[in-house]
């Protein structure tokens, strides 16, 4: 379902592109592969070319797929409500919010338009603080619609599949993987915008060895209050604080109706006691 589901028929994906976009598809493209590099659950993507010369990714969303996820995400909602009103850990686990939140975020993945100014969004925070450890692709605005969206070409391979290229290139995998933690933590901690499904699919290790990041459709955002909560709590729990982790952790989750304070200050102290390593970061950026 990430990428290898059935692909659908080049007549029907030429329907769409040509419904959305108002025109030929030659007309728009200088070219257009119709075999798809990937074929998703929702959409597949095709390789193109712009009259620029730029190379281009082209993502068509399935015809007729809104009625099938709107059909799945009732039958979702109504078994929550049936297990949230029938048992107890239904409740405590509030599967109607839960699944409320999914269906907010399928209902959102359906408009690539979202997905276009996410992207928008975050390569604007990267380039501001100018790091380049992680590539994140441009898109054409004036080429996105509800069901159509057209992005830089990255090329690189998938990081789930490049164990060879990096045994080749003698890559330093410890030093990938802080970038990468680095670049998703920033997102989270000081832009309050960021990439929410980074799975391994979603990775490309590039020709000159940096990650790239790709589907931004769905994102998460944070608040001001919550961003210096989460903050608190990394650095309470860096410093081997209990009591800072305690509150900080009591701001970020809903409070239980009834809670020991003094127990879960135990508890975390026991756990920071014996996973984190004692001695604090030196400095903190």
């Amino acid at each position: 379902l990430q990428d290898r589901a059935e692909p659908v028929p080049w007549p029907d994906i030429r329907t769409v592109l040509e419904t959305e976009l108002g025109g030929a598809v030659d007309q728009i493209f200088a070219s257009f592969d119709q075999e798809p590099l990937a074929a998703a659950s929702v959409g597949q993507v095709h390789a193109a070319r712009l009259h620029s010369g730029e190379d281009v990714v082209v993502k068509v969303q399935r015809p007729g797929i809104r009625p099938i996820v709107e059909r799945d995400l009732d039958i979702a909602q109504r078994f929550a409500g049936r297990l949230e009103s029938g048992t107890g850990w239904g409740r405590t686990l509030g599967l109607r919010s839960l699944t409320d939140g999914l269906a907010t975020a399928l209902r959102e993945e359906l408009d690539y338009r979202i997905e276009a100014a996410n992207i928008e969004t975050v390569a604007r925070a990267t380039a501001a603080r100018q790091d380049g450890g992680v590539r994140v692709l441009a898109v054409h605005p004036e080429l996105c619609t509800q069901r159509i969206l057209v992005m830089e070409r990255l090329y690189g391979t998938p990081i789930n599949a490049a164990d060879p290229l990096l045994r080749e290139k003698g890559a330093d995998r410890a030093a990938l993987a802080r970038s990468f933690l680095d670049f998703l933590l920033r997102q989270i901690l000081i832009d309050g915008v960021f990439h929410a499904d980074p799975h391994a699919g979603n990775v490309l290790l590039l020709a000159d060895g940096r990650l790239g990041l790709l589907d931004f459709g769905s994102v998460g955002r944070l608040d001001g209050g919550l961003r210096e909560a989460f903050q608190r709590l990394l650095l309470s729990v860096d410093r081997g604080d209990p009591l800072g982790t305690t509150d900080a952790l009591l701001e970020l989750v809903p409070r239980p109706d009834t809670v020991d304070e003094q127990a879960l200050e135990r508890d975390l102290g026991r756990v920071i006691a014996r996973h984190v390593d004692s001695t604090p970061s030196p400095t903190v950026r």
